[in-house]
């Protein structure tokens, strides 16, 4: 087969497009699977991907050779391997399948539809790889931001009621798998909530006096402790947390916490409201965190207390209607 005539601006072009859809395919992967990436690591993977293809396009046209090597499935997987290796390593395995599992469906999607778009418009190898870009960008930002959001929010960010003397107050909780904080006292789950969001449940006069202890100043605690009302309420509860180790965090004991899910009110049982100074959420999309096996326990107790009616066969339920 005789090699067929590259030009020099071509072969640019096409190494310049393949080195974009690499590192948006490697930056999709990473914005999806939520890992932190250097962008000079994705632009050294997006390196080795451009040499590859560069090469893969030349042994097609027989300008170099080993062509059937080129196109041998496990040197096609050596390639992106070692592609993920320099832009993610080091990472524990099990974020690493993830990445891993990622990165394909996304190559797959973005090439898939790239060949699609090439040959239905009869465009070049340029062309597809403009078409698989697009496609990267679409999953990446239209498609995965979507379905991910919509799952983010039905399945984690759950309604939360606040029931404390007569007052209530309902906000948006996200199901925190990393909230495992508990009251040292008995052990009961802390549910943390945001002090503004909090604050119309306490009365005027300890709000200050929460303002202070939040900033550390435990000369306030006498004054909730000599309250008939919070002596048997209030909370200390220990964090640690990134850069603070040894942190406070006060809460109190409420009359009611309860949930909203698909439609059914389920109580909380034995819940404590911890409060936090600060905001637990830049954008504003919830303003609590809950604890997961606080709410666990409450669907696993709700569900064992409905009753099951059991029917003889064939026997359908007796309605009675008012005369």
């Amino acid at each position: 087969m005789a090699a067929e005539v590259v030009y020099l601006d071509v072969l640019l072009l096409i190494a310049l497009l393949s080195f974009v859809m690499d590192y948006l395919l490697l930056w999709a992967t990473a914005k999806a699977t939520k890992t932190k990436v250097r962008p000079m690591r994705l632009a050294a993977a997006a390196g080795l991907g451009t040499c590859y293809f560069v090469a893969f396009y030349l042994a097609s046209r027989s300008v170099i050779g080993y062509y059937g090597w080129m196109q041998f499935w496990p040197i096609i997987v050596g390639v992106s391997v070692a592609m993920l290796a320099v832009a993610f390593a080091p990472i524990p395995l099990q974020r690493l399948m993830r990445v891993t599992g990622f990165f394909y469906f996304i190559a797959l999607s973005s090439g898939g539809a790239g060949m699609a778009a090439g040959y239905a418009l009869r465009w070049g190898i340029a062309g597809q790889l403009l078409a698989s870009i697009a496609a990267i960008l679409i999953i990446a930002e239209l498609g995965w931001g979507v379905v991910q959001k919509s799952i983010w929010q039905r399945v984690y960010q759950i309604p939360l009621e606040i029931a404390l003397f007569g007052n209530h107050i309902r906000v948006i909780a996200l199901l925190d798998t990393g909230n495992q904080l508990k009251d040292p006292l008995k052990g009961s789950k802390v549910v943390v909530v945001e002090h503004q969001a909090v604050a119309p449940l306490l009365p005027e006069h300890l709000r200050e006096d929460m303002v202070h202890l939040e900033q550390g100043d435990l000369s306030k605690v006498s004054r909730l402790l000599t309250s008939a009302k919070w002596s048997a309420r209030f909370r200390v509860i220990p964090f640690a947390s990134l850069g603070r180790k040894n942190g406070l965090l006060m809460g109190f004991r409420p009359d009611e916490a309860a949930v909203i899910i698909e439609g059914k009110r389920i109580v909380l049982s034995d819940a404590i409201i911890g409060i936090s100074p600060e905001r637990l959420d830049p954008e504003g999309g919830y303003q609590a965190l809950l604890h997961p096996e606080l709410v666990q326990d409450a669907v696993g107790a709700q569900s064992a207390a409905t009753p099951t009616i059991h029917r003889p066969k064939g026997e359908s339920p007796h309605v009675t209607t008012p005369s």
